[in-house]
């Protein structure tokens, strides 16, 4: 997919005059940018994963609080923005982008917690890997397009790729045991809202974005609330330096699914995750 972008991208800047060396593009309307970085992650989030073969619900567990998990990280992002056409301010862009997000840690249990279908037991010592990594693709329109003021809606679809494995290095009752249990699945979420694009002057740039939607397929429910701003600083017409922040808030349930089915996409897990992030990001934006 994203080679189908790069050529499309290419044709794009081919059918778009350059600019003078001495004269400062306006950075609202640009046909193709890339955006590297990092970010520093704040994570709160609550599991639940049912058991497969009894009725019975497994236990919530706070994954900092239970398992000691640190709630910061730093981890890369990258993203691509492509505006299609030889106009000079151009209403359609779509984006493509990545984040990661892992985290792992170890801690002697201060309660008995079921995961999935196994027991760990208050005392056991566990090593814990948790995963929410997010690849996201934005779509939006600029209903309203000047020289410098951009303001649309955006429609958002992405996966969130859920994976929590709990390795139980020594249990209380059989020191010599160690067993483990894994559950992971994607989870699509999608969410609508509204965007902005305002240029401060003749290098500052601000970008505002808010998003939500809640959703039911098949056995999966998800609400999803996405909101950030991000500042721009270029330095020349092709480098800009970002800082942002962003938060969002996701809730995916997932119900048991009907006999001798596996659920939407397959998805056979059931139980909770309740997700919370935020995070100050910076980069470097190249345009052009």
């Amino acid at each position: 997919m994203l080679g189908y972008l790069a050529l499309a991208a290419g044709l794009t800047v081919g059918c778009v005059p350059k600019v003078g060396a001495q004269q400062l593009e306006n950075h609202l309307y640009p046909p193709v940018e890339f955006d590297v970085g990092g970010t520093v992650l704040r994570l709160s989030e609550t599991i639940r994963i049912d058991p497969q073969n009894r009725p019975e619900l497994g236990t919530e567990i706070n994954v900092e609080n239970d398992l000691g998990l640190s709630r910061n990280t730093v981890q890369p992002r990258l993203a691509f923005r492509w505006r299609p056409g030889c106009t000079r301010i151009r209403r359609h862009e779509l984006e493509v982008g990545f984040f990661l997000a892992k985290r792992s840690a170890e801690k002697t249990l201060d309660r008995t917690i079921q995961f999935r279908d196994t027991t760990f037991t208050l005392g056991a010592q566990v090593k814990s890997d948790i995963g929410t990594s997010q690849f996201f693709v934005n779509y939006r329109f600029a209903f309203t397009a000047h020289e410098n003021t951009q303001i649309g809606f955006t429609v958002g679809l992405g996966a969130i790729f859920f994976r929590s494995e709990l390795d139980a290095l020594r249990a209380v009752d059989n020191p010599q045991v160690q067993f483990a249990d894994t559950s992971k699945f994607t989870a699509p979420v999608g969410s609508v809202g509204l965007y902005g694009r305002f240029r401060l002057g003749n290098r500052w740039y601000l970008e505002p974005d808010l998003r939500a939607m809640y959703v039911k397929i098949s056995n999966i429910k998800a609400g999803v609330l996405e909101g950030g701003a991000a500042v721009r600083y270029f330095f020349s017409n092709t480098i800009g330096a970002e800082l942002g922040y962003g938060l969002g808030f996701y809730k995916v349930t997932l119900e048991t699914p009907e006999s001798g089915s596996g659920g939407f996409l397959g998805i056979d897990v059931h139980g909770k995750v309740k997700y919370t992030v935020n995070g100050l990001r910076g980069g470097v934006v190249f345009q052009f």
